[in-house]
């Protein structure tokens, strides 16, 4: 038995043939086009790993940064802690008061403790206060520990 034409004046199987063709050929280009959508989210999402990998990144470092401080808020606090030492031991020099063989003096340091404290300001400023409080008490109490009253006489 012959194919008998159609309408169109093609044979049964030319025209299965051609619409299995065009299914073929939309499914492909469906497919493509799957292939493309998945590929951009998947760049997209890479993307923003990347992204949010530099972001982490960089907030870690400003965070240890923050956290160790910069050479000068190290610097500010070192020279709190000099000078605080030195102001201390030469008032305690200059006015060897003592109750008990404690330095008098010493109290001076408190209010730089207390600003440190209290302080809404930076944890440098407040370190620079706090440290250079107890280091004038400090630097009082060494110097009568160094130079103690003769007891007795």
């Amino acid at each position: 038995m012959a194919e008998e034409p159609s309408k169109s004046g093609r044979s049964p199987g030319t025209e299965i043939n051609d619409i299995e063709a065009s299914v073929r050929k939309d499914f492909t280009s469906r497919l493509e086009s799957a292939r493309a959508q998945v590929r951009e989210a998947r760049d997209k999402a890479d993307a923003e790993k990347i992204c949010a990998q530099k972001a982490n990144e960089e907030m870690t470092r400003r965070m240890a940064e923050y956290r160790r401080g910069r050479w000068y808020d190290v610097s500010a606090v070192v020279t709190s802690a000099a000078t605080g030492f030195t102001a201390g031991y030469h008032t305690q020099k200059n006015a060897d008061m003592r109750i008990a063989g404690a330095p008098v003096t010493a109290v001076a340091g408190l209010p730089g403790i207390v600003a440190g404290a209290l302080l809404d300001e930076s944890v440098v400023t407040r370190a620079v206060f706090a440290v250079g409080g107890t280091m004038f008490m400090v630097g009082a109490t060494a110097f009568t520990l160094i130079h103690p009253h003769e007891q007795g006489g």
